[in-house]
């Protein structure tokens, strides 16, 4: 009996995973080695606390991996999100990090899953977080850390994924709200994130140096009252082809800073973590003609939504339907133009993918490095159902 889409025992790899099932539906193959791979990296070299952006890949396998290596502390950005968390981590530390919640939410998140760490980037914000609180029940200020988002536009890190355009306060607001939240009795602190897939190791130093000037401007010099700075994520995944630095860099300008500031020292990786733990898998349902034209089960409203927004393209390889590898010399390689399964024609891959010129209908093309923001923005548009999670013993290297 097929066990596409059930929760049992891993495949091998991907190989015996077409063989056995042969499925006529996208696959995402999950290899949990490499999360707990990638969390021991981020131990080993970030010089303080380990949280992690859910919104990176909420599926519960995943979650559980995570939760299962040790994790504790998560980025939540909803009540879906916090409750997810609290299921499958009942004593982890929740950091709500999104700048604008409902007061339905917030409501939530302090009195009914005891969520005491917020970020803000406003007064409004501040306010809201405040009436809501007292509303319900007068609470004890000093139990609650706010975290003031700040940005920075001169000392953006990333060509993807701007964040400055919709949240974090300029320097000086950021310094005048952090001030605010500290008369009012909270516990005080900043945060920024220098945007997806960072190519520029240095901006983790430049913001920590900034993060230093707020402090001191808002807390008149007295740095003690300062309690956590949450360096944010926008650590790369390293995509074939490009040229993202190593985390390693990372990690040494974020200790050469570390010291500016007293308390916690955060970061919330989401892509970084889980970006290799799985590949996309997806059968080719037509190949048109003799031309460079593949239709696939997979598309842009399924596992690839992602791909038009980011400057990167997932490795590919391709597989007979007999779970084999087809390889070919260089010579009989081809660019293919990649259509998914909806009738819009949005629905493609942004850029060519070099396949071997033989493959043909029915055949399978697997897609690596797609742990990351794949089933966590799919939809069901036109009907056609999300990829479904297998577990694989071991991911191929790309």
């Amino acid at each position: 009996m097929s066990n596409e889409g059930k929760q049992g025992a891993a495949y091998e790899n991907v190989a015996s995973l077409i063989k056995l099932e042969k499925p006529h539906k996208p696959v995402l193959c999950f290899g949990q080695n490499k999360i707990r791979s990638k969390i021991q990296e981020f131990r080993k070299g970030f010089p303080g606390t380990l949280s992690w952006a859910v919104k990176s890949n909420p599926h519960d396998e995943v979650i559980r991996t995570i939760v299962d290596t040790g994790v504790t502390n998560f980025d939540v950005a909803s009540k879906g999100e916090i409750d997810q968390i609290i299921r499958s981590c009942p004593d982890g530390t929740l950091h709500y990090n999104n700048p604008v919640k409902s007061p339905e939410d917030i409501e939530h998140a302090c009195f009914r899953a005891g969520v005491r760490n917020f970020v803000v980037d406003c007064h409004e914000e501040v306010r809201k977080l405040t009436q809501v609180f007292n509303a319900v029940s007068p609470i004890n200020p000093s139990e609650f850390t706010m975290l003031v988002r700040f940005m920075d536009p001169n000392s953006n890190g990333s060509d993807n994924y701007n964040f400055g355009l919709k949240f974090g306060a300029e320097p000086n607001v950021a310094a005048d709200v952090m001030r605010y939240c500290r008369n009012l009795g909270y516990k005080v602190g900043l945060t920024f994130h220098t945007g997806s897939q960072n190519r520029r190791p240095e901006s983790f130093g430049i913001m920590m140096n900034k993060a230093h000037q707020i402090a001191m401007r808002a807390l008149d010099g007295n740095l003690s009252e300062f309690v956590r700075l949450n360096v944010g994520g926008g650590f790369p995944c390293q995509y074939p082809g490009a040229t993202e630095p190593a985390l390693s860099e990372y990690f040494e300008s974020i200790s050469a800073a570390s010291n500016l500031l007293p308390g916690e020292l955060i970061c919330e990786p989401g892509r970084a973590l889980v970006a290799d733990s799985m590949s996309v898998l997806t059968r080719v349902t037509l190949r048109r003609g003799q031309d460079n034209r593949l239709y696939i089960n997979d598309g842009f409203y399924g596992s690839f939504m992602e791909l038009p927004f980011v400057d990167f393209m997932p490795p590919a390889r391709a597989y007979n339907p007999e779970g084999v590898q087809i390889v070919a010399p260089e010579s009989e390689m081809k660019e293919f133009y990649i259509w998914g399964p909806t009738c819009d024609s949005l629905d493609k891959l942004p850029k060519t993918v070099r396949l071997p010129a033989a493959i043909s209908m029915g055949d399978y093309i697997e897609f690596g490095l797609m742990g990351a923001y794949t089933n966590a923005s799919s939809t069901m548009f036109n009907g056609f159902e999300p990829a479904r999670l297998l577990p694989v013993k071991s991911l191929e290297p790309w």
